[in-house]
């Protein structure tokens, strides 16, 4: 189960993110993750909570994923499309000579966080 791993990493991340603002609380991560980039977000949803509540700046927060399309674009005519299953062959030449575009990605975008007496946003900039 590699969504463990994952939401180890993320929640490490965030934390240290949350530390250096000196957030007293984390409400919401957002993620930006790619339809093809194999992670499974219902479990990377639970690991994230499971580990999040045993970090006092994270109890409480909330993972919001947003998805993107997994997307090729043919290098013979041009045809830009949604890849279906992984199968990367051209709906309109038939050419198998596609490159991915987009739909592996997989990134923290956002934090929203509470910091004395305030709220604010910090944008992660990997």
């Amino acid at each position: 189960m590699h969504e463990l791993a994952m939401a180890q990493s993320i929640t490490e991340v965030v934390v240290k993110k949350a530390r250096e603002n000196q957030a007293r609380q984390v409400n919401t991560v957002r993620l930006l993750i790619g339809d093809g980039s194999g992670v499974v977000t219902g479990p990377l949803t639970f690991c994230f909570e499971m580990i999040a509540g045993t970090e006092p700046l994270l109890t409480g927060a909330r993972l919001e994923i947003e998805r993107v399309p997994h997307r090729a674009r043919c290098r013979v005519c041009a045809t830009e499309y949604t890849i279906p299953d992984f199968v990367i062959c051209c709906p309109n030449c038939g050419r198998w000579e596609s490159e991915v575009i987009s739909g592996t990605e997989l990134q923290i975008l956002d934090m929203e966080f509470e910091a004395e007496n305030e709220q604010g946003v910090q944008l992660c900039q990997n």
